[in-house]
């Protein structure tokens, strides 16, 4: 457990995570509504990781905690705090998702799409499902969740958050922005050292890619007039508006690049040089449908601007 403070009663506690992420980022709001953004997985350590934090800070109970988005590193562990006495917020559309994620559901939509639009030989998507179904044992949907309206206020310690929609890296992916300091909790939606992969959802009965949400997040962002951001993983950085341009660019030239010769999973394996890896290869093949989508959308508006 790494504590740290990062701004007048706000703290940034790393806590280590058995994932491809080797740690999370949890921030905590000490003051008249004690809160933490995020809450790891649900694991003992994490947990107790937590508990030490709060008793460090002289937090005798947590009252909320705020979630980023629904993956296991970042929400897994909320229940845990629930338990304990505290609310649970979450975006409205990432609840869904996370739902579905507990009860299975979304294991059943990926194993369907996979393979037949991604093209995924049945022998690898077995190998990613039974990685994908362990993750549920690191996280647990709490029995009680409020949902977050997007654009709403709240009270975090002695500080006012706004929540922030910045979707791609799930649908309903909200970052937390404390507008008197300039402080931007940005979750998995920027980081400092890599592009978060995409995601991808069901819109209308289809699978459709996070990253045209993503870059439209960017353009928000970019203009908010955050003078920092910290995030999920990585350490923070000033500067939000810089970072979404370095990363928008970045994917404008993957996108360039990126020219399709075959199937989804095929492109995965490009990029991961031919060697299988059920994690790799989960964020490979979400990149280059990602890619896809923004190309072909891309082409789709050039066409429509043609013939006008």
């Amino acid at each position: 457990m790494k504590l740290k403070e990062i701004a007048p009663e706000i703290f940034c506690l790393k806590v280590s995570i058995d994932l491809s992420e080797e740690d999370v980022n949890l921030y905590i709001f000490r003051g008249e509504v004690p809160t933490i953004i995020d809450s790891g997985t649900n694991t003992p350590e994490v947990y107790q990781a937590i508990q030490e934090a709060l008793q460090e800070l002289g937090i005798q109970r947590l009252e909320q905690v705020l979630l980023t988005h629904w993956h296991v590193d970042h929400a897994g562990g909320a229940e845990n705090l629930r338990k304990d006495g505290a609310r649970i917020l979450i975006g409205k559309r990432d609840y869904e998702e996370w739902a579905d994620f507990c009860s299975g559901e979304s294991l059943k939509v990926f194993e369907k799409y996979a393979g037949h639009v991604w093209g995924v030989p049945q022998e690898q998507l077995a190998i990613i499902s039974k990685y994908n179904k362990k993750l549920t044992y690191l996280t647990t949907l709490p029995e009680e969740v409020e949902k977050i309206e997007i654009g709403a206020v709240l009270k975090a310690g002695n500080s006012t958050l706004k929540a922030i929609l910045t979707p791609g890296h799930t649908a309903g992916h909200l970052s937390y922005y404390e507008e008197d300091l300039g402080l931007l909790f940005s979750g998995d939606f920027i980081l400092p050292d890599v592009v978060p992969y995409p995601g991808a959802w069901l819109e209308n009965g289809e699978v459709v890619s996070g990253l045209p949400s993503y870059m439209r997040a960017l353009d928000r962002v970019e203009f908010l007039g955050a003078r920092a951001y910290f995030p999920a993983h990585g350490d923070s950085r000033r500067a939000p508006a810089s970072r979404c341009i370095e990363i928008r660019n970045q994917i404008l030239r993957q996108v360039e690049r990126y020219t399709p010769t075959g199937s989804v999973y095929e492109g995965g394996l490009e990029l991961s040089k031919g060697k299988f890896n059920p994690i790799s290869a989960f964020a490979y093949m979400h990149y280059v449908f990602g890619w896809s989508s923004l190309k072909s959308t891309t082409i789709t508006q050039r066409t429509s601007s043609m013939s006008r």
